[in-house]
């Protein structure tokens, strides 16, 4: 069996500031700007920063559902219904045509060979 995707974006951030408090550490931060420090993990995030983090986050889940769109000739309707970060299997992910065919490392090198015209390595 093969696992295809996902098709989803994942930011993540650490929170140090329990761990801080337990040590006795106190945090200062002198930074320019709003947003500057947005993501230390020395500091919790503000509501006004998550929102900011998930706009962007957003953006981007935005142009990935496009860019597999567009490079695998799919209908963005049916792309989004597909993009909730999770994986799929190889058959499903041949049906629904995010990829063009299953196989092996031979069947991947003559594929390969077939788009470029040349011999290929695979290195591992």
């Amino acid at each position: 069996n093969s696992d295809v995707g996902s098709i989803g974006v994942t930011m993540s951030y650490l929170d140090n500031t329990a761990q801080n408090q337990k040590e006795g550490l106190s945090y200062n931060q002198l930074s320019s700007g709003k947003f500057k420090d947005t993501g230390d993990p020395n500091k919790t995030l503000s509501v006004e920063e998550k929102a900011l983090l998930m706009r962007d986050v957003n953006i981007i889940h935005q142009n990935f559902m496009e860019a597999v769109a567009e490079n695998r000739n799919l209908d963005i309707n049916k792309v989004k219904a597909m993009a909730d970060g999770s994986s799929m299997l190889g058959e499903m992910a041949l049906q629904n045509g995010l990829i063009d065919k299953i196989g092996g490392e031979s069947e991947v090198k003559e594929y390969l060979k077939e788009k470029i015209g040349d011999e290929v390595e695979i290195c591992w």
